[in-house]
């Protein structure tokens, strides 16, 4: 009987090692949730992250897409919109929150969190461009995308008389076209839907930042839109290149991939979340 005594007990030793184990293990793979903050483009609005920032939130992300003034449901007049208050926007917004974000850009919406990133670099605990532009201090959005030639963006604008926004020809072709390959017509109905002419005077305002704020932040992520009309693959390239970016990842899409390939961006996303 006090073998048998000793055999139960040495058994429960044995599984309660192994349970503690298996906590341990579970443990490790438990991953805290982000808080994200997402911008918008040119010519969209906060709307078009609608289906990945549920799916985040779901994982238990906290999650805030911002609406650029003028963008979206936004009537700010065109004459009060500028560059500097899209950066205090997205600042505002961080600035609320208490804990380091994962600040996320699209095309117009890469400037904009490369400015504001470089101002509070602290709060920024990672930076993530999807087919994002990076002007360089002294560069504006307009400045980067004279040096795209191969984009079909420009052939397509459509200025007001006093120059002041642009607005897209043709949207049942040109939105297709040049901004949501693969995009299903439902959703090039939405985008066509809600086109707003975008004011210009943002576009051509010049970055005005320090590199050594820029790179105080170290983790730096850019997705690269490969089948991208609007702002093309190999100018995307060029600008992680020159920003010193090199944790990269594709997705064979053209320039909207949240509203064309949401799964896919997921994915992207999740790795980063982990990384």
């Amino acid at each position: 009987m006090k073998i048998v005594k000793n055999l139960f007990l040495v058994l429960a030793m044995v599984f309660s090692l192994i349970s503690c184990s298996d906590d341990d293990d579970n443990s490790s793979l438990e991953v805290n949730p982000s808080t994200l903050v997402l911008v918008h483009g040119a010519w969209q609005s906060a709307f078009v992250w609608d289906q990945v920032k549920t799916e985040l939130e779901k994982q238990g992300n906290t999650v805030i897409a911002v609406e650029l003034l003028g963008h979206g449901e936004d009537n700010t007049p065109v004459s009060d919109i500028t560059f500097k208050g899209y950066v205090d926007q997205v600042k505002a917004v961080i600035v609320g929150l208490d804990t380091p974000v994962v600040l996320v850009g699209h095309s117009l919406g890469g400037a904009v969190i490369t400015q504001t990133a470089s101002e509070i670099p602290q709060q920024i605990e990672k930076l993530v461009y999807v087919a994002g532009f990076i002007p360089k201090n002294g560069k504006s959005v307009l400045d980067y995308s004279a040096l795209d030639t191969e984009s079909l963006l420009p052939t397509a604008l459509e200025f007001s008389a006093d120059g002041s926004t642009a607005a897209i020809s043709n949207p049942e072709i040109n939105i297709p076209e040049i901004f949501c390959q693969y995009g299903s017509d439902e959703d090039i109905d939405i985008l066509v839907e809600k086109l707003k002419p975008e004011p210009v005077g943002a576009l051509a305002t010049p970055l005005d930042y320090k590199m050594d704020d820029y790179n105080a932040i170290a983790k730096k992520y850019y997705l690269f839109t490969k089948e991208d009309h609007a702002i093309t693959y190999p100018f995307q390239q060029a600008m992680a290149s020159e920003a010193g970016i090199t944790n990269t990842f594709e997705i064979t899409s053209g320039h909207s991939p949240f509203v064309s390939k949401p799964a896919e961006l997921l994915q992207i996303f999740d790795t980063i979340l982990t990384n």
